[in-house]
């Protein structure tokens, strides 16, 4: 009887111990909504949108080019065909290289982004977790289920505008 009681009582004192204030966050909606996050969309539009036309613009131009070779092809002499061929494939090659190194270099700038605002954000909630003695702050990728009484997304976004 003594140690049914004395296994319970330690079973129940663990269990105590091992509550705490629990709460999760909406990761998704605080990436867009957050200011942070849509600056760094804004950045993101302003150092790539040029380019970005730029290279609809080129595309435009070859599709063009083929176009037109399709329809002028027939009356074209040996030597207009070739000259003509050898452009479209100097642009496709031109092209391939300009999407590439958009691709490239516009997926560099987002992490380098990504990494600001997830660090912003992790301060955010180190801080708001501290300040209100949460124990556990989980995103919702991690959570089977929450209770929107948990829920303190709108509390973080409100620590991400200040």
């Amino acid at each position: 009887m003594k140690l049914t009681t004395l296994l319970f009582l330690t079973l129940f004192s663990m269990s105590v111990q091992a509550e705490g204030k629990l709460a999760f966050i909406d990761i998704k909606l605080i990436l867009e909504k957050s200011p942070q996050a849509m600056a760094a969309n804004a950045q993101l539009k302003e150092q790539f949108g040029a380019r970005e036309q730029s290279f609809r613009k080129l595309v435009q131009e070859i599709q063009q080019m083929e176009k037109t070779y399709q329809t002028d092809s027939a009356i074209m002499s040996a030597a207009q065909k070739k000259k003509a061929e050898d452009n479209i494939i100097q642009m496709q090659r031109r092209v391939k290289f300009e999407q590439q190194s958009l691709k490239e270099d516009l997926k560099r700038k987002q992490v380098e982004l990504s990494k600001e605002v997830q660090s912003a954000l992790r301060n955010v909630i180190q801080a708001y977790g501290t300040e209100n003695g949460y124990d556990f702050i989980f995103t919702d990728a991690s959570v089977a289920f929450a209770s929107e009484a948990v829920n303190i997304t709108e509390e973080i976004l409100k620590e991400m505008h200040k």
